[in-house]
């Protein structure tokens, strides 16, 4: 039986060594047949193997027909095994709960109630109220009671108690005016303020009053009668140390005190009506003794407002606050 094989080589030499190779037999048992003598081409640039066919002569082998495989009986699937009934799973149990029974103070363990338990109203029987034979009345037919006529309450006047006057001797109140203006007079040199010191008629038996009069006297007023109650104050501290009765000095300079009380008395009304429209206390500024008795003084009549001092010299204010015993 001829067969044959194909090879390659550089050359048709190279070609037909390598079939012999392959094949283990020599030059004269084969035939070669050249199919492409191959190129060498330029640099290798090109280049082609040569190819060739050599045929040789093989022995001739009994093929053995393939025996025909029976067909694998078929075997019976074994019976599967019955899967066990799953277990029904048991609800996770709630940690228990020690409570205490009202009988003894033993702790017993108590089961906690399932989230859907719903606890059942208890009914407690209450006890009836037997009704009363008396006849029912409504509400119309109730007799309403008077009611009583709203006590006026008397209104403690905020303006504080007179002082009990105690007359001054003549020789004294002759001394207390030398005193005093001499006084006056120097004061009103160092400050270099040309005027004059009257002495005005007397109006109660212990006061002492002073007329400063000039050309300028604005320095001797000051801011709001500072100046001129600083005067005033320094002026009473020279007649009690130096006399054995007690003297009150008033000064006064253009009518000021006369025109400051007018003043306080507009502010203290206007300030009144603005608490008892706002129901809320308002606080005025500092003020000397003798202008809080004014303002004190101003509202006393006054309807629906109270009036109090608060603080401590030289910063004590007058609090004008509202009054719910109103009168009518």
């Amino acid at each position: 039986m001829q067969k044959f094989l194909e090879a390659t080589g550089e050359n048709r030499d190279a070609a037909i060594e390598n079939a012999l190779r392959q094949l283990g037999l020599d030059r004269d048992d084969v035939s070669v047949e050249v199919l492409d003598n191959g190129k060498k081409g330029i640099f290798g640039i090109g280049a082609t193997p040569a190819r060739v066919r050599v045929t040789y002569e093989a022995p001739d082998v009994a093929e053995k027909k393939p025996e025909p495989k029976l067909a694998p009986k078929a075997e019976k699937p074994a019976p599967k095994a019955e899967k066990p009934a799953p277990k029904p799973e048991k609800p996770a149990q709630k940690p228990q709960k020690l409570s205490i029974t009202d009988e003894d103070d033993t702790p017993r363990l108590v089961k906690a109630a399932p989230a859907d338990f719903v606890p059942e109203k208890l009914e407690v029987e209450r006890p009836r109220r037997e009704r009363s034979d008396r006849p029912h009345r409504e509400r119309g037919d109730r007799p309403r009671r008077e009611r009583r006529p709203r006590e006026e309450r008397p209104i403690t006047p905020s303006v504080p108690k007179e002082r009990e006057l105690i007359p001054v001797s003549e020789e004294c109140m002759k001394k207390a005016e030398e005193l005093a203006t001499s006084f006056i007079f120097g004061l009103m040199e160092k400050m270099g303020v040309e005027g004059q010191v009257t002495v005005l008629p007397q109006v109660e038996c212990d006061q002492l009053r002073l007329e400063l009069s000039g050309p300028d006297m604005g320095p001797i007023i000051g801011r709001r009668g500072d100046t001129l109650d600083a005067i005033q104050y320094l002026g009473s501290l020279v007649l009690n140390n130096a006399l054995d009765e007690h003297v009150r000095l008033s000064v006064d300079t253009e009518n000021y005190r006369e025109k400051r009380s007018e003043s306080l008395e507009r502010l203290a009304r206007k300030m009144a009506m603005k608490v008892v429209k706002s129901h809320r206390s308002m606080t005025l500024e500092p003020m000397n003794p003798y202008e809080r008795r004014i303002i004190h003084a101003a509202l006393q009549d006054f309807n629906g407002v109270t009036t109090y001092s608060t603080g401590t010299e030289p910063n004590r204010r007058v609090v004008i606050a509202p009054d719910g015993r109103q009168r009518h």
